[in-house]
This record gives structure tokens, C-alpha cells and sequence, in this order.
């Protein structure tokens, strides 16, 4: 809900900017209520004023200047006008999401009616905690496997997926680790990162890959992100992959940027 607000927000500010920009340069001559007709032609355009009888005459060439700032005002005039209704109506309906939006209906009932009501749409902060409350069983271990700790004490695989995953948590990112996933014709899928989108109520999937100059390695690195794609998982929307080889360590910008779209 959040984002949807702050586009609307973010649109009524700029189209508040053109209403006011526009406001400006509208005149008050009474010239600029004539009726002008602009003929397209090969060789440019032709104009014509509508006179008292309703019929148009042709503008003579030496009162063009005059047309055209005629006609640039009546554009400045429904611009304005468009721009005026937009930012009401904009007011109008932020207005209503933040108090009659499904969210805030059941935000806004008392602490008894919301123990007893199944909400419909779950408000936001209600979603969020629902999803990192839920226990899950994430990929095991192996014996003889290095141990690698996060800053919030869960175990992972490697140093890079421990500076990943302190990024996110840093960054305020909620996030679930190999957390199970079925994949329509190959099964239950490890993904190293689960990241929850609650703006738009859905999961995105963050893989690491990081021993991409081993040959073996990096053929199924290609086929696993075939798979996705194929289940609906496209990268930059919600699908991110980051790459690693023992020449090539992990890039922190690139990190950097995927979390910048992550909390955008």
C-alpha cells in the first residue's frame, strides 16, 4: 500500500508543478477565446478565425504570430484545467486508501473485532510478521562442511553468502534462507535467498553463485536460472543472481544495487 501511496503522492507533486508552471503563462486577453482552425499542408499550415457568422476566413500570413499565441494559450488553458482536476481527484482517492482501503479496514477495527475477524487482505505489518514467523526446514548440511554465521546466528554456506545476507539484514530486507521451493517439473528447489516483497505480496528469489570457473559448476548455474525463468522467475523483477570465480570475487557495488531495487 505504502508504494501505491507514494507514487500517487509522487504524482500529485508533479502534476501540481505543471499546474503552477502552466498558471503562469496563461493570459487574460480576451483575443485568446477566438476560434482558430489550423489546416495541415504539404508546405506547412494554413489558419483560419471564425467570424460572427460561424463561417472561417483565412488568416493572411502577417497575423500568423498572432494565431499561434492564440492557440498556444488556449493549450496552456486546458492544461491547466487538466492538471487542476487531476490533482483533486488524486487528493480524493489518497484520501480514501488511507482510511477506507481493505488494509486499514481491519487496521481500524478495535483490538477485540480483529481477534475474532479473519481479515480478507491482512494489513501489512500483520503479512510481514505472518511470513517471518513461519517455520520452515531449509536444505541440511553436510558433516564435513565449513561453518559460516551471520550476524543474525543462522548458519550459511560461504563468505559470500554471509556478506549477502548481512547486507539484507542491515538493510532492513526480510529474508528467508534455503528456504524450500517447488518448481513446476524439477521439485523442491533450495533457493539461497527468499526475500519477501510485502508491497506487492510476493516472494523474490536472490541465487549466489559462486564458483562459476569451475566447468560443472557453471553449466548447472545456467540450467538452475533456465528453470526459474521458465517457472515465471525473470531476473531484475523477481529473480536476482549474483556471480563470483576465484578471479572474480563478489562485487559489492553490484550487491549495492540490487539491494537499492530490493527497498524500491
Amino acid at each position: 500500500m505504502s508504494g501505491l501511496m507514494d507514487e500517487l503522492k509522487k504524482r500529485q507533486k508533479n502534476t501540481e508543478n505543471v499546474m503552477k508552471k502552466v498558471e503562469q503563462m496563461i493570459s487574460l486577453n480576451e483575443m485568446d477565446e477566438q476560434k482558430i482552425n489550423v489546416v495541415s499542408r504539404k508546405k506547412g499550415v494554413q489558419f483560419y478565425k471564425k467570424n460572427q457568422t460561424g463561417e472561417y476566413r483565412y488568416i493572411p500570413k502577417m497575423e500568423k504570430d498572432d494565431a499561434i499565441k492564440i492557440i498556444q494559450q488556449q493549450y496552456y488553458r486546458k492544461i491547466y484545467e487538466s492538471t487542476k482536476k487531476e490533482v483533486k481527484l488524486l487528493s480524493k482517492l489518497e484520501n480514501f486508501l488511507e482510511k477506507q482501503s481493505a488494509e486499514n479496514i481491519y487496521h481500524n477495527l478495535g483490538k477485540g473485532k480483529q481477534k475474532v475477524v479473519t481479515p480478507i487482505v491482512m494489513p501489512k505489518d500483520a503479512f510481514i510478521e505472518a511470513w517471518l514467523s513461519e517455520e520452515y526446514t531449509g536444505k541440511p548440511f553436510n558433516e564435513n562442511s565449513p561453518e559460516f554465521y551471520t550476524d543474525r546466528g543462522e548458519r550459511v554456506r560461504s563468505k559470500s553468502e554471509k556478506i549477502i545476507a548481512d547486507k539484507l539484514y542491515r538493510e532492513g530486507i526480510h529474508y528467508r534462507y534455503e528456504y524450500p521451493l517447488e518448481l513446476p517439473g524439477w521439485g523442491v528447489v533450495y533457493p539461497d535467498f527468499t526475500i519477501l516483497d510485502a508491497e506487492n505480496r510476493r516472494n523474490i528469489i536472490y541465487e549466489h553463485f559462486g564458483m562459476m570457473d569451475d566447468e560443472n559448476y557453471s553449466s548447472n548455474a545456467i540450467a538452475k536460472v533456465q528453470r526459474y525463468a521458465s517457472a515465471g522467475y525473470h531476473i531484475g523483477d523477481n529473480f536476482f543472481i549474483t556471480m563470483e570465480s576465484s578471479r572474480n570475487p563478489l562485487d559489492s557495488r553490484t550487491l549495492d544495487g540490487i539491494v537499492q531495487q530490493l527497498k524500491s
